[in-house]
C-alpha cells in the first residue's frame, strides 16, 4: 500500500533515540512517523536501568521504553510496527518501503521530506549449542545477564560474576577490569566459537591478568534462580556456576539502510555525522547507537533530541523560503 501523506520526518527506529527525536518534532507540530520493527534490546530488557533520570529511581528497560513511546504518541507522533527494507530519493522527497518480517506485517510505501536514522546496533550474543538465538531468553533479562559495564557494573556489587566473551581477549579483560570496583569474584569464559577468530587470540594476556579463566563452547545454559544461581554447561561436560553472567559482546552498527541511500560511515560502519547529528546528505540525520557514541540510554536520547531539534529548524527555514 502506498500512502499519499507526505510526513515532515520519518524516523527509522523506535528505541530511546528515535523516541526522543519523535517527541521533539511532534511537540513542534511536525508530522512525524516512527517505523520500528521491535528488535532493539530495549524491547526485551528487564534488567534495572540506572543511568536515566526518570520518574522512578530504578526501572526496567522495556517499561521505560513503553513510557517513552507513550509520551511521544501523546505529543502527536505516529508509531508503526514495520520493517524498513528500502529507502530512496533525496530531500525533500524520500520514499521508505516496508515489508513483512517475523515480527511485523506492514507492507507499505511512505514519503517524507526528511529522515532520521535511529537504527542502533546489532549485538552479537554468545552461542549456545552453536546457535546465538538460544542465548536470547537470558539476554538482559531478570538482572542475571548484563552487557554494558558503564550501565550495569554497579549491579554486580559483591556478586560472583562469569564474564562470557564473544569477542576478543581485550574485550573480555575490559569488562572484567571494569567490574573490579564492585566485586573481586570474577572469572572469564573464552568461548571458542566467538565472533573473532579464537586461534588468533593472545591468550598470554589472560595468563598475566589477575582473573581465572577457562575456554570452551557452551552446550547449555540454566537460570534456576536468576542473579543467585545460574549455570553454563560446556561441551566437555564442565559446569560453571555463577550469580551473574556479564557478556563481553561484539556490536555492529545497523547502518546498512543508510549506506544504500549514500550516507557516509566510518571503517566500523558507524554513521558519520557532525556534532548535531547531520549526515553528508541534505535532510538526513542520525541519532543513537548507530553513531560512534557511548551506548547509554541517556546519551541516545540526547542525540535524538539534538537531531530532531536541527531537523525542525531545517524544516522551518525551508518553509520560510517557500
Amino acid at each position: 500500500m502506498t500512502h499519499s501523506k507526505l510526513f515532515d520526518t520519518i524516523i527509522i527506529g523506535g528505541g530511546p533515540a528515535g523516541c526522543a527525536a519523535a517527541l521533539h518534532l511532534a511537540f513542534h507540530k511536525r508530522s512525524v512517523l516512527v517505523l520500528d520493527r521491535g528488535t532493539s534490546p530495549m524491547h526485551f530488557h528487564t534488567n534495572t536501568i540506572m543511568n536515566f533520570p526518570s520518574s522512578a529511581t530504578y526501572t526496567e528497560g522495556r517499561t521505560l521504553l513503553r513510557q517513552m513511546h507513550g509520551v511521544a504518541k501523546s505529543a502527536g507522533a505516529t508509531f508503526k510496527e514495520a520493517d524498513v527494507v528500502e529507502i530512496s530519493g533525496e530531500y525533500p522527497s524520500f520514499e521508505v518501503r516496508t515489508a513483512p518480517s517475523y515480527r511485523t506485517t506492514d507492507e507499505s510505501v511512505y514519503h517524507a521530506k526528511t529522515l532520521i536514522f535511529a537504527t542502533g546496533t546489532s549485538r552479537k550474543h554468545p552461542k549456545v549449542d552453536g546457535l546465538w538465538r538460544k542465548w536470547l531468553p537470558v539476554a538482559n533479562v531478570g538482572n542475571g545477564a548484563y552487557y554494558c559495564p558503564d550501565c550495569e557494573a554497579p549491579l554486580c556489587q559483591d556478586k560472583d560474576v562469569l564474564v562470557v566473551n564473544t569477542g576478543t581477549v581485550g574485550s573480555a579483560l575490559h569488562v572484567a577490569n571494569s567490574l573490579t570496583r564492585f566485586t573481586d569474584k570474577i572469572r572469564i569464559l573464552m568461548t571458542e566459537d566467538a565472533y573473532r577468530p579464537f586461534e588468533e587470540q593472545d591468550l598470554n594476556k589472560l595468563n598475566e591478568s589477575p582473573f581465572s579463566w577457562m575456554q570452551g563452547k557452551i552446550k547449555e545454559i540454566d537460570f534456576p534462580v536468576p542473579s543467585k544461581l545460574q549455570t553454563i554447561t560446556l561441551e566437555n561436560g564442565e559446569v560453571l556456576r555463577a550469580e551473574v553472567f556479564f557478556v563481553a559482546f561484539v556490536a555492529e552498527p545497523r547502518s546498512e539502510l543508510a549506506q544504500t541511500l549514500g550516507v557516509d560511515v566510518d571503517v566500523k560502519g558507524n554513521i558519520i555525522t557532525d556534532h548535531r547529528g547531520k549526515t553528508n546528505l541534505e535532510g538526513v540525520w542520525a541519532a543513537g547507537d548507530c553513531r560512534p557514541i557511548t551506548q547509554q540510554i541517556a546519551t541516545a536520547t540526547g542525540t535524538g533530541n539534538y537531531a530532531a531539534l536541527m531537523a525542525n529548524q531545517f524544516l522551518g527555514n525551508d518553509h520560510e523560503q517557500e
